[in-house]
């Protein structure tokens, strides 16, 4: 890996640390305190199950696409992806990478185009019905008091629902709006839909993202572990799941900060206490985004190689 990233992957996890030690009265001293704490071993495995999500994640996008693909390359997007989502800190790289390697793969220009909607379409069916499943068996107890009134109150989720309103309004009464975002939506819908038909590509669609979204809890439980925290199946993926959909809502690139501190707040209602939800949280962060470039540039160059990008 490049001196020049591994001082922005540096400069990304301190910019973490100031975001988030904002939203509660926790120093430096306090977390680094706790992260001494962890157990290794356990660290070590969460590391390991944060990266088998790469597996996962292929089968979807293997799923995405009626052209049959090759598993190993599109096992290796993933981890490549993760470095060049640290070095273009937006989607625009990760949506950019992936067209290019399906068109490479020999995939029709529509399909690739329309297999980014199609995976992120069932991801997000996958992740609400997860939440759903696991709801009834989840206990929340959250004092938002220890977030200095961070906590959004009735007049935030009112005007954000007006503003979908107004946004929604806007699409349908102004054509140009209409053209611009209707189409792309109905293509997703549509790429979903002729997947959707064939069960071998359902299954593999479906399921790599349930199984990406299963590991990636299992991680979050073996970080717990680390630091002596229990924590049950149900609790993990309701934690998972409910901070990966809140980071996706703030424009931060990559989440920094907003991961952060949505997984700690999860597990702050999980009954974990702040210091250690703070540690737990940053400790997941290394496992499953400031690490994975490091080999994630690797994978780059061997996908170079081959020709596949």
């Amino acid at each position: 890996m490049r001196p020049k990233d591994v001082l922005l992957t540096a400069a990304l996890i301190f910019a973490a640390y100031l975001l988030i030690s904002q939203l509660a009265d926790i120093g430096f001293g306090t977390i680094a305190h706790e992260v001494g704490k962890a157990s290794p071993a356990w660290v070590v495995l969460g590391l390991f199950l944060a990266q088998t999500t790469f597996v996962a994640s292929g089968i979807s996008v293997r799923g995405a696409v009626l052209t049959p693909l090759a598993l190993l390359p599109c096992v290796v997007l993933q981890s490549a992806i993760k470095f060049i989502n640290l070095t273009v800190p937006s989607s625009a790289g990760r949506i950019g990478m992936n067209l290019r390697f399906l068109q490479r793969m020999g995939v029709p220009l529509p399909e690739a185009v329309a297999a980014g909607a199609v995976d992120d379409a069932s991801e997000t069916i996958v992740q609400a019905a997860l939440f759903l499943l696991v709801l009834p068996f989840v206990h929340v107890h959250l004092d938002t008091g220890q977030f200095h009134g961070a906590g959004p109150d009735r007049r935030l989720i009112l005007a954000i629902g007006v503003a979908l309103l107004v946004s929604l309004a806007v699409v349908l009464a102004v054509p140009k709006v209409r053209a611009k975002v209707v189409p792309p939506l109905l293509q997703a819908l549509s790429g979903l839909w002729k997947v959707a038909r064939d069960r071998h590509k359902r299954l593999e669609l479906f399921g790599g993202n349930v199984g990406s979204e299963l590991l990636y809890a299992l991680a979050l439980g073996a970080t717990c572990l680390a630091y002596g925290v229990h924590v049950n199946l149900a609790q993990l993926v309701f934690v998972n799941t409910a901070a990966s959909v809140l980071s996706s809502l703030i424009p931060v690139p990559g989440g920094i900060g907003a991961a952060e501190a949505s997984l700690s707040a999860g597990l702050i209602a999980m009954g974990v206490d702040e210091s250690t939800a703070f540690a737990i949280a940053i400790t997941q962060r290394l496992c499953t985004f400031y690490l994975p470039p490091i080999w994630g540039y690797a994978s780059l160059r061997w996908l170079t190689r081959k020709g596949y990008v």
